[in-house]
């Protein structure tokens, strides 16, 4: 079976971190378990290395309906504002629940940070979901290195890419196909493309927005980790 790798691209230097002192990695997954389990996976590799310390930050409701299994991985909890219900309370993953994550999250991960590094343990690094690009000026305000993580996987993305950037039809018909976009290979069919660029999708139109907007800043970090697969 083939393993999912992470392929890193590097925007800025960070700081160099002396062998002997620990560096504390703290990953913010979007709330839903697809997003949560592979940046789960990737900390429990990094946790895997010496002088390292790997904080995962889930809200309430995930960590008491999943039951995740973090190993290696120390486990933060946070409120989204939904601690009941989790985003069905709103509605499901729409724009009421985004607004709601991003507001009560902000100010729940803003204490986290503090009260880590009052504890003598300072988030170094912080790798975050793109569908939370608030975390970004979260982690600025205390010093810490911004990763973003993308888990769809590459292909995928360059779809989306190319969606956003105007470069195919939103929705996608059968009438558009076959669709040959640079960076993937193979002739697309309507049947091949995400659903939720289709005009058979029955999602909430914010949530296509942020499947498509989820690239905005990535320019601004210092690491882009992007999930593909060796051959």
């Amino acid at each position: 079976k083939r393993s999912p790798q992470s392929s890193l691209v590097t925007n800025t230097p960070v700081a160099m971190v002396h062998a002997d002192e620990t560096t504390h990695i703290l990953l913010v997954p979007y709330p839903a378990q697809g997003h949560l389990n592979p940046i789960l996976q990737f900390g429990k590799r990094l946790a895997g290395h010496g002088g390292v310390r790997c904080t995962v930050a889930a809200t309430r409701f995930v960590v008491g309906s999943t039951k995740p299994s973090p190993g290696s991985v120390h486990v933060a909890v946070f409120s989204d504002g939904c601690d009941a219900g989790g985003p069905a309370e709103l509605g499901g993953h729409k724009g009421p629940y985004f607004e709601r994550l991003e507001a009560a999250g902000s100010e729940a991960l803003d204490e986290l940070l503090r009260s880590e590094a009052a504890s003598g343990r300072p988030v170094r690094v912080v790798v975050y979901d793109t569908f939370m690009p608030w975390v970004a000026p979260l982690a600025r305000r205390y010093g810490a290195a911004c990763a973003a993580v993308l888990t769809q996987t590459c292909a995928v993305d360059i779809m989306y890419t190319h969606a956003r950037a105007g470069r195919m039809p939103v929705p996608v018909s059968e009438g558009d196909s076959p669709l040959e976009l640079p960076g993937l290979s193979s002739r697309l069919g309507a049947a091949d493309v995400p659903t939720f660029l289709t005009d058979s999708d029955a999602h909430h139109p914010s949530l296509r927005d942020l499947l498509m907007n989820q690239f905005a800043g990535l320019d601004a970090v210092d690491h882009v980790f992007v999930n593909s697969f060796f051959d």
